[in-house]
């Protein structure tokens, strides 16, 4: 009796490890590409919304900084205001990049794991037999 539940458990986990090795690949490229999408996505929006503060920025772009009202002040708060502005967008459109291109490894990560596979076997020295 022992034996048929050894049995049935081994036949299950093979079973259930044979399934889930073959549902990988499309889990990767269906829900799985789908979670990396929307983590970039709203990685990005953190970032805008957080990081780089670009509603807070927009906001108060023409007012004047310190309290300045000054016809100077104001010429040098929105001077500064534009280049900090600017800094600011180039870093969150690094960012942006930088998430896509991880979306990309996400992407190509399984074909390049195969092909390294493949390319491995077949450049196996069988023990001097090529």
């Amino acid at each position: 009796m022992s034996q048929n539940v050894i049995l049935a458990t081994i036949k299950y986990i093979l079973v259930e490890i044979i399934l889930d090795v073959l549902y990988f690949p499309v889990w990767w490229y269906s829900k799985g590409l789908l979670r990396a999408v929307r983590w970039a996505r709203n990685s990005a929006a953190f970032h805008l919304q957080r990081r780089v503060a670009l509603r807070i920025w927009l906001r108060n772009m023409f007012k004047p900084m310190y309290g300045d009202y000054s016809k100077e002040g104001r010429i040098i708060s929105i001077a500064f205001r534009f280049i900090i502005l600017i800094w600011k967008l180039i870093i969150a459109g690094l960012w942006i990049i930088v998430l896509w291109i991880l979306v990309l490894l996400w992407i190509a990560l399984p074909a390049a794991v195969v092909y390294y596979i493949v390319y491995q076997v077949t450049d196996i020295n069988f023990i001097g037999l090529s």
